[in-house]
């Protein structure tokens, strides 16, 4: 009898550990992969429906990069998106979940000759956060070599390029598109852009407090890009942006 309840208990302890909702810490507004406002993009998207598949409710809370490593370490946080190894964080890692196109971009009025990382060492640089960090030893050492900043608010690169007072930013470029929407009416986002596509796309994942969240995302994941809701997602925010 006792040894048929333990069995019972263990059979349901997983569902039941994680029946209440997963908070997971998400950066800023970031279209069109987080939209803050909405609780909605590309990457929380993939994160509801990939939980969803499995039964499980989460929510969402908005922090700079330097706040959510923070909770998380404090354990207010259950997990944190768009991560990578790089970051020093210690967790469980889910699966690569969201890619990002991340450029250098440039006015094209400047004609700035880039092709490729080494390049830009000729030319000041606005990054996102962590860029040296996540985009390799290469651009590490041209960071070094160059006037260079990272910003953790992206918006402000907008204006700073727009405006000339850089080079060179380094983001995806879809999210620099969309916040031109939020760019101030004063600045002139109509000017042309070069893109120089000189980085590989940079894969993010999720990390975790506890391995059975993982699985159960990384689960549902597959389960998503099996059923084509995870191509229509991409297709929904990239193919419009």
């Amino acid at each position: 009898m006792r040894l048929s309840l333990l069995l019972i208990c263990l059979l349901i302890l997983p569902t039941y550990a994680f029946s209440a909702s997963i908070t997971i810490g998400s950066a800023l507004n970031r279209p069109p992969y987080i939209i803050e406002d909405a609780e909605s993009g590309l990457e929380i998207d993939i994160i509801k429906a990939a939980f969803k598949e499995m039964g499980q409710s989460v929510n969402f809370k908005f922090y700079s990069r330097k706040r959510q490593i923070l909770y998380f370490n404090k354990d207010r946080l259950d997990a944190v998106m768009t991560m990578n190894p790089a970051n020093g964080v210690d967790g469980y890692w889910s699966n690569d979940y969201v890619d990002y196109t991340n450029v250098a971009i440039s006015l094209a009025a400047q004609h700035l000759e880039i092709k490729s990382i080494a390049d830009l060492k000729n030319y000041s640089i606005a990054a996102f956060e962590n860029a040296r960090l996540l985009l390799g030893a290469e651009f590490n050492a041209v960071a070094q070599q160059t006037i260079y900043r990272e910003v953790d608010t992206q918006l402000s690169q907008n204006r700073m390029l727009y405006l000339g007072r850089i080079n060179t930013v380094i983001a995806d470029r879809y999210i620099f598109n969309q916040l031109n929407r939020f760019v101030e009416p004063n600045i002139d986002t109509q000017q042309a852009l070069s893109y120089h596509f000189i980085f590989p796309p940079t894969s993010y994942r999720m990390v975790f407090h506890n391995s059975v969240a993982r699985d159960t995302f990384n689960q549902g994941l597959a389960k998503i890009k099996a059923n084509g809701v995870y191509q229509a997602l991409v297709a929904k925010y990239l193919g419009s942006a």
